[in-house]
């Protein structure tokens, strides 16, 4: 894989250094290009539309392949919390169940889980982490057969600490309970495959690993559940017959798409259409090994200098993003700015989260610019 013609896509990097794919991707030239194409043609007002819905269609086919889904299971969101919210809204909840997650979560992946279960009536059940890990075995402690649902990310925000999903959809459906996954943090950087896993649901924003633009996304419905539950909403893209414009009675579209409320933001589309290309042409496998090689050589370097706090089983990474502790990290973290050097920072502690994009150039300067700012 010849990674230095990747990097050119991305010419922003010979003026910064940016190793935050956990906040927001870069976004390749050859994408930009391909939004002002959309941008122009949106001067025309409607004239191109049915080619532009047929590029976000596109855009869900190539999701769809990425996690081995069916192009019937998946359909664009504006984000990954208005697909949990979705989710959240169309299952039918059962007083006196309970729900599952964790106190790593994002707020979305907390703050849903908290409204839902005072609205009917449920108890929610939060797994604590330990020196940032979460035990399996805690899961199989809370779990019962009034459990509903298990609400976890993938891989979390914080620390990069990855959720074995295969292990914990098994225990769920041991007890009929339903797992919801949020995948920001892992699709486009870490393969995943929907029937290994047999996870139930995963909602996904475009801005980060699949180097796409705010206010696109991707929500996945095993199409073996799509029948239990309801969805919440209703909108002309999300019927049966969307381009049928006359009075009539509404009829879910028979695939994920009955979550499709209404116009998409079709440019967003068209970058993650070309964005979805490069990574399944370079290869998911290709680009986590790329992904952790960075990481791992991050982990090296930062030895004498800061004290990893990413969970690290056997010593092994478990994902690209690097939780690194620091006194005073807003400090150090203000420094690396000034050097346009642009990283995170998350619960006190620098967050560094390199994606295929990056070099080792990258982390070199990373590491000069942690050396220049602690004073070694």
């Amino acid at each position: 894989m010849n990674w230095d013609d990747i990097r050119h896509d991305f010419s922003i990097l010979s003026e910064i250094t940016y190793i935050n794919a956990a906040s927001i991707g870069l976004i390749p030239d050859s994408a930009i290009k391909e939004a002002k194409r959309g941008l122009e043609e949106r001067r025309y007002g409607n004239i191109y539309w049915l080619n532009w819905y047929r590029e976000y269609e596109k855009a869900l086919r190539l999701f769809a392949k990425l996690i081995n889904a069916s192009e019937n299971e998946v359909t664009g969101i504006y984000n990954t919390s208005e697909g949990l919210n979705l989710i959240a809204n169309s299952i039918n909840w059962v007083k006196g169940g309970n729900i599952i997650t964790n106190d790593l979560e994002f707020p979305t992946n907390m703050f849903i889980w908290q409204i839902i279960a005072k609205k009917y009536d449920l108890e929610l059940k939060v797994i604590k982490n330990r020196n940032g890990y979460i035990d399996l075995r805690d899961y199989e402690e809370a779990i019962n057969d009034k459990t509903i649902a298990i609400a976890v990310s993938w891989v979390e925000f914080s620390n990069g600490y990855v959720h074995d999903l295969e292990k914990l959809a098994k225990l769920a459906h041991e007890h009929e309970a339903y797992i919801i996954v949020d995948g920001i943090q892992g699709v486009g950087s870490l393969p995943l495959d929907v029937r290994k896993t047999d996870i139930d649901f995963l909602s996904c924003g475009g801005q980060k690993w699949l180097m796409g633009l705010t206010g696109t996304g991707f929500l996945y419905v095993k199409k073996e559940i799509l029948e239990e539950i309801n969805p919440p909403f209703a909108g002309w893209l999300g019927d049966a017959e969307p381009f049928r414009f006359d009075y009539r009675e509404y009829k879910p579209h028979p695939s994920a798409r009955r979550f499709d409320l209404g116009t998409q933001n079709f440019v967003g589309y068209i970058v993650l259409k070309k964005t979805l290309q490069m990574i399944n042409e370079v290869g998911i496998k290709n680009i986590y090994k790329r992904n952790i090689n960075l990481a791992r050589m991050l982990v090296e370097s930062i030895d004498g200098l800061a004290e990893v706090a990413s969970p690290m089983p056997n010593g092994e990474i478990m994902s690209p993003i690097i939780s690194i502790r620091v006194n005073d990290a807003e400090k150090f973290y203000q420094k690396l700015r000034e050097n346009k050097i642009y990283i995170a920072l998350r619960a006190g502690n620098l967050r560094i989260s390199p994606h295929l994009y990056n070099n080792e150039e990258d982390i070199n300067r990373f590491i000069d610019g942690l050396r220049k700012a602690i004073g070694k």
